[in-house]
């Protein structure tokens, strides 16, 4: 049995924050991100959507996805949401079926994809994923934007 693996992406991700009309607000005043995911939400561009949709990842829908800057006023239409339906805990990572194109979620905030998924990916033109089997990159990752933040906001 292969590990699921946490995909995530290389390029800085701003904070949403999810409004009641179904709109994501920018939290931080910075530039979209191919893949952004946050708690409760997975908001990836439209060209990752339609691959996914292509190889008929298991247990996903999609939905159009509004960004919008409050400072601005601008809204983009560039990305599409993902709902993945399922869900795990940390302490069943051994026990899952990660067979076929499959996408799951951990505390509805991480996200993970299966071996064969993760193949067709890397063999895609989405360079900005990146991957690391099971828990071993798990602490980086969650991490990872609250660095990324930090250092955009230095002087």
């Amino acid at each position: 049995m292969s590990l699921p693996f946490l995909v995530s992406c290389s390029m800085p991700e701003p904070l949403l924050f999810e409004c009641s009309d179904g709109r994501f607000q920018l939290v931080d005043q910075m530039p979209l991100s191919p893949f952004m995911s946050g708690y409760g939400y997975l908001l990836v561009e439209k060209k990752l959507a339609a691959f996914l949709k292509q190889v008929k990842v298991e247990r996903v829908s999609f939905s159009p996805a509004i960004v919008f800057s409050a400072a601005t006023g601008e809204e983009f239409t560039t990305h599409v949401r993902i709902r993945v339906s399922q869900f795990f805990r940390g302490n069943e990572l051994l026990d899952l079926d990660a067979s076929g194109y499959r996408m799951l979620t951990l505390s509805d905030q991480y996200y993970f994809v299966s071996q064969e998924l993760k193949a067709a990916l890397q063999s895609s033109a989405f360079r900005y994923l990146q991957f690391s089997e099971g828990l071993s990159g798990f602490a980086a990752v969650a991490a990872y934007p609250l660095i990324q933040r930090d250092a955009l906001r230095r002087p």
